[in-house]
């Protein structure tokens, strides 16, 4: 896909925000101050990208508030009709697992540093909020949402006690329960997660369970810990049934089965 920057969050991306200094005892939470557009640049010559904003031009300023909000994202009250368009467009295309490119997507890390490191990979309702905040420069619920999920006694200790962190935890639980829906318009995914010991064709053959296979890649990860790679079906509704059996499973030990939508 040309053109598209969408915004992918490193765990070096938030360290400014993370070695910020903490507010006093209880200080209450900043309110919105700036708004300043969306925090990707959406490129209209891409058919996804002109479909989602067709869908939402139908939309009144009401339609789109609500449907960000139902998400665990509420957006500032200085952005424009267009900035809200743009940010309810971003975040469909993210829900629907559609980056900036077509590129293989990467492979799960074998670690996670923190707790708010493994929400912004695994829930795209969260880091979808996290981003709204940063592009509202709202410093006091950046610093909350970080902490909130590596320590959330030591967050409701610093930050506890008002309106607004009530409203803001209440947003940021609304995220990470927010479902992940998969838009699949193809036989073709990317899974990771099935253990090493299994073996490629012990994967090859638990993924034809549920059709035949055009194409199938598999290697080890980095750790040498699980077998990641893709998968062709001839159809889509085969690779629809696969991920609904085993996107998410848990396989013990930390590891869970990640099949995503290409």
């Amino acid at each position: 896909m040309v053109g598209v920057t969408i915004l992918v969050l490193s765990a070096s991306s938030f360290l400014v925000s993370w070695h910020q200094p903490a507010v006093p005892l209880r200080q209450p939470l900043a309110q919105g101050r700036v708004g300043i557009g969306p925090c990707a640049a959406l490129d209209m010559k891409d058919p996804d990208v002109a479909k989602e904003y067709a869908a939402v031009m139908a939309f009144d300023t009401e339609k789109i508030v609500d449907e960000l909000e139902a998400s665990g994202i509420r957006p500032p009250p200085t952005m424009n009709d267009f900035e809200l368009r743009s940010l309810l467009v971003e975040f469909r295309m993210i829900k629907a697992g559609k980056g900036a490119t077509k590129k293989k997507p990467p492979p799960k890390p074998a670690s996670f540093g923190n707790e708010f490191e493994k929400a912004l990979y695994e829930k795209p309702a969260f880091k979808a909020l996290y981003e709204q905040m940063k592009a509202a420069r709202l410093q006091n619920e950046i610093n909350l949402i970080i902490e909130y999920m590596n320590n959330p006694r030591n967050a409701k200790v610093r930050y506890g006690g008002t309106a607004k962190y009530d409203e803001t935890v209440a947003q940021i639980e609304a995220a990470l329960k927010a479902k992940v829906e998969q838009v699949i318009k193809s036989g073709r995914l990317f899974f990771s997660g099935f253990p090493s010991n299994m073996g490629e064709g012990a994967v090859k053959m638990t993924l034809e369970g549920f059709g035949k296979l055009k194409d199938f890649t598999c290697e080890e990860s980095e750790d040498g810990m699980s077998l990641t790679g893709r998968a062709e079906f001839e159809t889509k509704e085969a690779a629809e049934a696969a991920i609904k059996k085993y996107d998410g499973v848990d396989m013990g030990l930390g590891t869970k089965l990640e099949l995503q939508a290409l």
